[in-house]
């Protein structure tokens, strides 16, 4: 039996299989085999680790949230500056998580509610995430509940599309954060009915 860090490593080097294959494919159809053939171990070794490939995006999954939410949530929870200062460091956190990540989150949420791979403790979780920022963005901004989603939704498009350009090259990294910032803080302002705090 492998010792508990061989057996961490193992788990991790499985998990950045599976994100790089995703990640090239752009789809989530991956099998076992061509799993285990990338990572050079046998298919059922895997098992050892996950129940399946659903177990294995919904672990990936969880990692990322969990690296996104540590950056964005601190940035957009800062309460020494104005709501405009924390939105623009939170897109420009978001930004940077997705021009080093790349669009994994995106990959996994955009199956199909029935064929979604993730638990019900990924779908908690990432629930609360939603939940936090868009009522950080009502109250700051003093919109109504579904008016925070619907500005989150429209926005979150700006960093996502940017990180596309920077990790093809097309764009760079600088050019990235001042077009972000720019249309985000015009998006929020937008939005907002009164002054932002």
């Amino acid at each position: 039996m492998e010792d508990k860090s061989t057996e961490g490593d193992r788990k991790q080097q499985l998990l950045d299989a599976a994100e790089t294959l995703i990640r090239e494919r752009r789809t989530l159809n991956l099998s076992l085999g061509e799993l285990a053939d990338r990572v050079g171990v046998s298919r059922s070794l895997l098992y050892v680790y996950f129940d399946g490939v659903p177990k294995i995006i919904d672990a990936l999954f969880l990692m990322h949230l969990e690296r996104l939410g540590s950056r964005v949530l601190p940035a957009l929870d800062a309460s020494d500056a104005s709501y405009r200062e924390r939105a623009g460091a939170a897109y420009s956190s978001y930004l940077d998580y997705l021009i080093e990540s790349g669009p994994i989150l995106q990959l996994i949420l955009r199956e199909r509610h029935q064929d979604s791979p993730l638990g019900p403790d990924s779908q908690r979780r990432f629930r609360l995430l939603l939940r936090q920022v868009a009522a950080l963005t009502r109250q700051a901004l003093r919109l109504a509940p579904r008016e925070a989603f619907v500005l989150l939704e429209l926005t979150s498009g700006i960093p996502e599309a940017l990180a596309r350009l920077v990790r093809a090259g097309e764009i760079d990294r600088a050019t990235a954060h001042a077009t972000c910032d720019r249309l985000v803080l015009a998006a929020v302002d937008g939005f907002a009915v009164g002054p932002t705090s």
